[in-house]
């Protein structure tokens, strides 16, 4: 083979090798469009829409359920600052589906008697059940968090298992919201993305 030849065979070879490169990138660049099309498509942004609004009902279902158990449980009146004998004023039933959970319960307005206050609103659900106005019952003031006040009754006993199951599903219901905040993150990322390539 002559030196002629030689050449000869290296530029076509380098042809050849320019050309299979430059195919390779056409096809790279028609299925990164293809897959655009699919991921970027009229219906895509309609399916993350529905899947975020079912991870956030989903969320929704355990933190209600969570507050429904947390009812089922109470200040312990044997820490109570003082006790005292609480009157009920007037009562207003709340439910069945609300921030505080599912099902029916009162938020009652109480006056007592060793209060500084004419009346105090209580609305912790699962602290009243069936009181009327005009009755009467045994109420404990311990000290709450933030330098709230909180209350007690002997009838709703301190549970602290109860506690701590609806905290961990209170705490299954944060794991939705992740996911919707990610989806969301995601969904920036790409339109930003999408809108700097040429």
């Amino acid at each position: 083979m002559t030196d002629e030849n030689r050449a000869a065979y290296r530029k076509r070879r380098m042809a050849e090798i320019l050309a299979e490169a430059e195919a390779n990138r056409a096809r790279s660049r028609a299925a990164r469009k293809a897959a655009e099309a699919v991921e970027y498509g009229p219906l895509a942004w309609l399916r993350t829409v529905l899947l975020a609004l079912g991870l956030l009902a989903v969320s929704f279902l355990l933190i209600a359920t969570a507050m429904t158990v947390s009812r089922f449980t109470g200040a312990d009146f044997a820490d109570a600052d003082r006790t005292g004998v609480a009157t009920v004023e007037r009562c207003e039933r709340r439910g069945p589906v609300s921030l505080s959970g599912f099902g029916y319960y009162n938020v009652c307005t109480v006056s007592i008697g060793w209060s500084g206050r004419s009346s105090v609103k209580i609305d912790k659900p699962g602290f009243f059940t069936d009181e009327k106005p005009g009755d009467t019952f045994t109420i404990g003031e311990n000290p709450g968090s933030r330098g709230r006040v909180g209350y007690s009754r002997a009838e709703v006993p301190d549970r602290g298992w109860v506690t701590f199951i609806g905290v961990v599903i209170f705490g299954a219901g944060l794991i939705p919201v992740l996911f919707v905040v990610a989806l969301v993150w995601e969904g920036m990322r790409r339109l930003f993305r999408r809108r700097q390539r040429p």
